[in-house]
C-alpha cells in the first residue's frame, strides 16, 4: 500500500459511519489526488471551483507540493500530522492530498468553511432607545469583523485559542495594545491556556472556568451582545473574550458599577444620566431589602411606622392565617415559578402563561384570604426593581431570601448586619486582581466621573487605569 493509500485510508477510517463525510478524487495522467470535506460546514461550490477544477487542469507529473500556485484559494496550510488533518476537516476545512508520477505524497488544507447563521440585528437582552443597535452573532469571525468596524486601528489585537478536548471550540481574546494592562493580558492568556474541559458550548462556560472562585456569588466577567458596548470597554482597557457559537461576549475585569451603567447614559445630559444611575442603585438595594425591611418592622418594631400606614397594613392582614414572613416567602416562590415558566416556555406561550398566571393566581390568593395585597405589592415592587439591574438579577434572588430569613430571626439588627455583610462581600471581592468597588474603593478621582456620576464629556474614550 502506497503512502497515498495509507493517508486516505486513515482519514476515511476516522470519519467512518459519517454520512456527511465526502471524498472526491481521481486518477490523472501525471498522478492522482483526493479531496476530503464534510457537507454542511463547507462550501461545495468553493471546493468544486477553487480546488477540484484547478487540479483537474494541472499536470501532476512534476508536482512538488506547490499548492499556492496550483489552487485558487486564499488560505492554504500544511497539517502537522494525519490526526491534525482530521481535526481540521471537522472544523470545516478541506484536505487535499496529491501524488505525483514518482509516488511522492503532498498534503494541504484549504479553508472552505461555510457556516449558516442568523443575520445581524438588535439583541433582545440589551435594548437601547438611542444609539447603535448592532448585536453580536454566533460566528466568532463575524464578531471580530463587527468589532473592527468600531475600532479601526492595528492596535486591536486578537489572539486565538482552542478549548474543549472534544468540542475544539474557537476562543478569541481581544484587547487594544497600549490601553489594556500587559499584566492583565498575560494573566488572562495564562488562565485560558490552563482551561481543561471536554466541551465548551457557550461563553458562560468560559466565565465559570476563568473565575478565581468557581462558586463566587457576584459575576467576575461582564457579558454583552452589543458591539458598541464591548468596543467602548476595549478602548477603556478591558479584555474581550469571544467564544465561537455564542453571541454573548465576555469583558474582563468586571466592576460592580458596570451593572448600574447602560449605553444610553452617554447619550443624555450629565444630570439625567446621573439621576438614572442613582435610581438603578436605589432599585438594586430595594430589590434585596424591601421585603426584609417590611417583615422586620411589622414583626419587631412596628412603632417606628406611621400609625395610619400600620393601620392599613393591619386591616389588610387581619384575616390572613400565615405570618408575614411565610406570606412573603410563599409569594416569592410563586413569582419565581411564574418567571421560570415565562422563560422556559415558547415565547408566545410563555408570555401569556406568565401574565395570565400572575393575575389569576395573585387575585385569587388575595380574594381567598391566603395572602394580603400588602405582600403582593411588596414582592412585585422588589421584583420590578431587580429587572432594572439585569447583571445582578439572579444574585438579588439569593440575597433577598437570605436577608428575609435573617430579618425574621433577628429583626432590625439582623437587617443592619445583612447590609454590612453585603457591603463587606462586595468590597472584599476582586475581579482579575481589580477591586470590585473601583473607583469608589480605592478612590479614584477621575474614575468617579464615570461611576455613580456620569459626565460623558470627561469620560468618552478615556483609558481607565484600573487599580489592583
Amino acid at each position: 500500500m502506497t503512502e497515498f493509500e495509507k493517508y486516505s485510508q486513515y482519514v476515511s477510517d476516522a470519519f467512518k459511519n459519517c454520512d456527511d463525510f465526502c471524498c472526491r478524487g481521481g486518477e490523472l495522467d501525471g498522478g492522482r489526488f483526493a479531496v476530503f470535506f464534510i457537507l454542511g460546514i463547507t462550501s461545495r461550490d468553493f471546493i468544486a471551483e477553487r480546488i477540484i477544477r484547478p487540479i483537474l487542469k494541472a499536470d501532476l507529473s512534476n508536482f512538488r507540493g506547490d499548492f499556492n500556485n496550483l489552487l485558487e484559494t486564499p488560505s492554504i496550510t500544511m497539517p502537522k500530522s494525519a490526526e491534525n488533518a482530521t481535526e481540521m476537516i471537522a472544523k470545516g476545512e478541506a484536505l487535499i492530498i496529491a501524488e505525483n508520477k514518482k509516488g511522492d505524497l503532498f498534503v494541504a488544507l484549504a479553508n472552505a468553511q461555510f457556516t449558516l447563521g442568523r443575520s445581524i440585528d438588535e439583541p433582545d437582552s440589551d435594548v437601547t432607545v438611542r444609539g447603535p443597535k448592532t448585536g453580536f452573532v454566533e460566528n466568532s469571525e463575524r464578531n471580530t469583523t463587527l468589532l473592527r468596524q468600531y475600532i479601526r486601528t492595528p492596535d486591536l489585537k486578537i489572539r486565538r485559542f482552542t478549548l474543549g478536548n472534544v468540542s475544539s471550540t474557537t476562543l478569541l481574546m481581544c484587547y487594544v495594545e497600549g490601553r489594556a494592562d500587559e499584566k492583565l493580558v498575560k494573566e488572562t492568556a495564562s488562565r485560558i491556556s490552563k482551561i481543561n474541559a471536554n466541551v465548551i458550548t457557550d461563553s458562560a462556560n468560559v466565565a465559570m472556568l476563568l473565575s478565581e472562585k468557581r462558586n463566587g456569588i457576584f459575576p467576575d466577567c461582564g457579558s454583552s451582545e452589543k458591539v458598541d458596548k464591548v468596543a467602548s470597554k476595549l478602548m477603556s482597557g478591558r479584555i474581550a473574550i469571544i467564544v465561537d457559537g455564542s453571541p454573548f461576549v465576555l469583558t474582563i475585569p468586571f466592576l460592580f458599577i458596570e451593572g448600574l451603567q447602560a449605553s444610553d447614559d452617554y447619550l443624555h445630559t450629565p444630570f439625567y444620566a446621573t439621576f438614572i444611575r442613582i435610581l438603578r442603585l436605589t432599585a438594586f438595594i430595594s430589590a434585596i431589602f424591601a421585603p426584609a425591611i417590611l417583615c422586620a418592622v411589622i414583626n419587631y418594631d412596628f412603632e417606628i411606622m406611621p400609625p395610619q400606614l400600620y393601620g392599613l397594613i393591619y386591616d389588610a392582614r387581619k384575616d390572613i392565617p400565615l405570618s408575614f414572613f411565610w406570606e412573603i416567602t410563599a409569594i416569592l416562590i410563586l413569582f419565581e415559578v411564574l418567571r421560570e415558566v415565562g422563560v422556559r416556555m415558547p415565547r408566545t406561550v410563555g408570555d401569556a402563561v406568565g401574565i395570565v398566571g400572575s393575575i389569576i393566581l395573585g387575585n385569587t390568593a388575595v380574594e381567598a384570604g391566603i395572602v394580603s395585597s400588602v405582600g403582593v405589592i411588596t414582592v412585585a415592587f422588589s421584583a420590578v426593581c431587580a429587572f432594572i439591574t439585569p447583571a445582578y438579577m439572579y444574585v438579588i434572588v439569593l440575597f433577598r431570601i437570605a436577608v428575609l430569613v435573617i430579618s425574621e430571626i433577628f429583626g432590625i439588627w439582623g437587617l443592619i448586619g445583612s447590609a454590612v455583610g453585603l457591603f463587606i462581600i462586595i468590597a472584599s471581592k476582586k475581579s482579575f486582581g481589580t477591586h470590585y468597588l473601583f473607583p469608589i474603593i480605592p478612590f479614584d478621582k477621575k474614575g468617579i466621573m464615570d461611576s455613580i456620576f456620569c459626565y460623558p464629556k470627561k469620560v468618552l474614550g478615556r483609558q481607565e487605569h484600573l487599580k489592583k
